[in-house]
């Protein structure tokens, strides 16, 4: 599995609608880059993680848990059992597609309002300085 052709794939009409760049940070992260911040997507063995790029402070926090107690069921709509892992990393791809661009269109937009919904959520975690390999792509990218 290529990880940087599926989230293109994946998310082909955000990143036109949006004007992300993608970057290939290493094997198993990739970079949407925005003028104001950035999503990073990770796969693992459990499936897909999503963080937010704080870009003027270099920083980040992880948004997966957040974002998923928004979503509804209505995202798993021709959703497949995930038999492999491939699977599970194409089905988290998908619905963080759909979920993103029905719940969140003001992240996607560049918009902080939903900062404060999220630091008010239990699933808010404090913000860490984002990895040499993201600082990298980050600078590659702009």
């Amino acid at each position: 599995m290529d990880f940087k052709h599926t989230v293109q794939n994946c998310f082909a009409d955000i990143i036109q609608e949006y004007q992300f760049s993608v970057i290939k940070v290493n094997e198993d992260e990739i970079m949407l880059l925005h003028p104001n911040y950035a999503l990073t997507i990770w796969k693992s063995r459990e499936g897909i993680d999503i963080y937010y790029l704080f870009l003027n402070r270099l920083e980040k926090v992880k948004i997966t848990n957040f974002l998923f107690s928004r979503y509804e069921k209505s995202l798993l709509t021709n959703i497949v059992p995930a038999n492999s892992l491939a699977d599970k990393i194409s089905n988290g791809l998908l619905i963080h597609s759909r979920g993103l661009r029905k719940y969140f269109p003001e992240l996607l937009a560049g918009k902080t309002d939903w900062i404060e919904a999220f630091e008010n959520n239990h699933f808010y975690n404090e913000p860490r300085e984002i990895s040499i390999d993201e600082q990298e792509a980050y600078q590659r990218g702009s």
